[in-house]
């Protein structure tokens, strides 16, 4: 009998390849790196990289914005403000958030929310119809400019309302209060395109005082949120702005401003193309008034194209004429080629040369002095009386009494004049002479002036300046010395010209210029300029006052007048009005002697 057996019965199990533990395990491991790493980059981030991570989460959450700087002011010696900087705000809104803007408990009733309400609310402060506000606050968009220049007052008005996601940004203006006074030389702003709040580049003493006048502008960085709005409590930082220093200038606001009237009104009634007034303190070189005919507003320029705008009687040159003679008389009394009282005879015409002069009426042969030869303006008689002086000295006369030379104002564009240079191509056989009569040298309205106010001073050269003296916010401040200046011709032959340019407001040319009470001391003009138009005359008339003791010297020059040439007739008139108004403005009592000018005839 067999019995069948199992094999398996009484023997050892297999063990199976492929257990659970084995396969978890590179799971395991895979856990354990990523683990590793997890921590090595919690390590980096909390600890290797914190600080710089934190400065960038700082930052990414932050903004910095310019905090302007107020400009400084332009004043007049008396304190008149005429240049100065207002706040002005720029009313912008985030139409984002302009939706979630919900009434208050302080809003008036029945307001709507969101862009509606919004509209409701700022429509009447806007300027604008509740439709128009609303298209401007409904949207999408997360700057939008509801009004560009609005006042501290308007601004605040706009705030107090509270409505969501309407921000003012803080700049300021250029602004005028004096007008048109002094606004050529004030300048003005150009805003140019871009920033709309920030000029380009300025113009006259805007230009060349804008280092003074420029303050430091600050600057705030504060936490914001995702939309640019500052965080309650966030952190915030900054510096404040310093505003520009205050200059004030030697211009007379009240004497400016006549200057102004009288050329403006002399212009309009001869037909004249532009003319100009000059006041100058003698003692000092202080300018009190510097007027253009046609002058504005500075505002109403501020938007134009950059240009050469500014004075023209600093900028723009023209023949003298016989306002020039003056240096003739100072060159001969100065060389003792002559005397007040030397006899000359005079006919209408000479030749010297080869080349004819002639004066401008017919007077047949003239017995005059010196002294007649100015008062009756005689281009013959000047010629003849110089005829002794060389080249060299009529050159160096010239240019000693700052022709040539720009007088160093403070004002952009200041043009030298012209004079022409001996033994060069410029310098001829009639230029010569010319020149003695103010004839083939081209000066500005302020070189001219400054001939007389040389005389008036006693023979010196005083630096002509417009800007008296500056004060900034640190307490810091300086002004412009006056000076000794510079000797022209002695004080002697500065007495002889004075007492001479006597003779022709008692008797010559200049009568039209006498002032009731006061000595004046002066001489008429005129001069012809070729143009493609044709032929124009420059009208001048230039003096000082009080003759016996000079406080201001006066130009006044009218160009291309259509009534008449004659300075006599068109621009003494004016010195007359603004000589006048300044003793009175100035304070400067009548003359108590009578004026003896030598004779003018033998």
């Amino acid at each position: 009998m067999s019995f069948a057996t199992d094999r398996s019965f009484g023997t050892k199990p297999r063990k199976h390849r492929h257990t659970p533990a084995r396969r978890q395990r590179p799971i395991r491991v895979l856990l354990v790196l990523a683990l590793l790493v997890c921590c090595g980059r919690l390590v980096q981030l909390q600890v290797v990289d914190a600080s710089a991570l934190a400065a960038e989460g700082v930052a990414m959450r932050t903004q910095t914005v310019k905090q302007p700087a107020e400009r400084g002011d332009i004043e007049t010696a008396d304190g008149t403000v005429l240049a100065t900087d207002v706040v002005r705000y720029r009313v912008e809104a985030n139409q984002t958030q302009v939706k979630t803007f919900t009434p208050g408990t302080t809003t008036p009733k029945g307001t709507k929310p969101g862009a509606e309400g919004a509209a409701q609310l700022l429509a009447p402060l806007l300027g604008l119809s509740e439709d128009q506000a609303y298209d401007k606050l409904n949207g999408t968009k997360k700057y939008v400019v509801l009004l560009g220049a609005a006042t501290a007052s308007q601004w605040t008005k706009i705030n107090e309302l509270g409505v969501t996601g309407v921000y003012g940004t803080l700049y300021y203006e250029r602004t005028y209060p004096g007008g048109a006074v002094a606004g050529n030389i004030i300048g003005y702003p150009y805003m140019g395109s871009g920033d709309k709040d920030t000029p380009t580049h300025y113009t006259g003493l805007e230009e060349t005082e804008d280092k003074l006048l420029t303050g430091t502008d600050g600057k705030l960085t504060q936490e914001v949120d995702p939309s640019g709005v500052p965080i309650v409590g966030g952190e915030s930082s900054g510096t404040a702005a310093t505003a520009g220093c205050d200059v004030q200038l030697t211009i007379n606001a009240d004497l400016q401003w006549e200057a102004q009237q009288a050329i403006d009104q002399q212009v309009k009634a001869t037909g004249a193309d532009s003319g100009e007034v000059v006041v100058v303190d003698v003692k000092t070189g202080e300018l009190l008034a510097l007027a253009d005919s046609g002058t504005v507003n500075p505002l109403t320029l501020r938007d134009t194209k950059t240009g050469t705008a500014g004075s023209p009687a600093v900028q723009d040159v023209f023949e003298p004429g016989s306002t020039g003679k003056v240096v003739t008389m100072s060159e001969i009394l100065e060389t003792g080629t002559a005397k007040a009282t030397s006899k000359y005879s005079v006919p209408s015409q000479i030749t010297v040369g080869g080349q004819v002069f002639h004066d401008d009426a017919d007077h047949g042969t003239s017995q005059w002095t010196l002294t007649g030869i100015l008062a009756q303006s005689s281009n013959d008689g000047t010629v003849i009386a110089a005829k002794p002086i060389p080249d060299q000295t009529r050159y160096d006369y010239l240019r000693k009494f700052g022709f040539g030379s720009k007088t160093g104002v403070e004002l952009p564009g200041e043009s030298a004049g012209l004079v022409p240079v001996p033994n060069t191509s410029s310098w001829d056989g009639r230029t010569r002479n010319t020149i003695l009569f103010g004839q083939g040298v081209a000066v500005t309205a302020l070189q001219a002036t400054g001939v007389y106010a040389t005389i008036g001073d006693g023979g010196v050269a005083m630096p002509m300046h417009l800007v008296k003296s500056w004060t900034c916010p640190d307490g810091k401040s300086g002004q412009t010395p006056i000076g000794s200046g510079t000797r022209v011709v002695s004080k002697k032959t500065a007495k002889t010209i004075s007492s001479m340019l006597e003779a022709v407001v008692e008797s010559g040319t200049g009568q039209t210029a006498q002032i009731t009470g006061y000595r004046i001391a002066g001489k008429t003009g005129t001069a012809e300029q070729i143009s493609q138009s044709g032929t124009k005359y420059v009208s001048s008339f230039i003096g000082f006052a009080p003759a016996q003791a000079p406080e201001v010297a006066v130009g006044v020059i009218v160009h291309n007048a259509k009534t008449s040439s004659w300075g006599s007739t068109v621009a003494a008139p004016v010195f007359k009005d603004v000589t006048s108004f300044a003793m009175e403005t100035l304070g400067v009592p009548p003359s108590t002697s009578k004026a003896h000018p030598p004779k003018t005839t033998w």
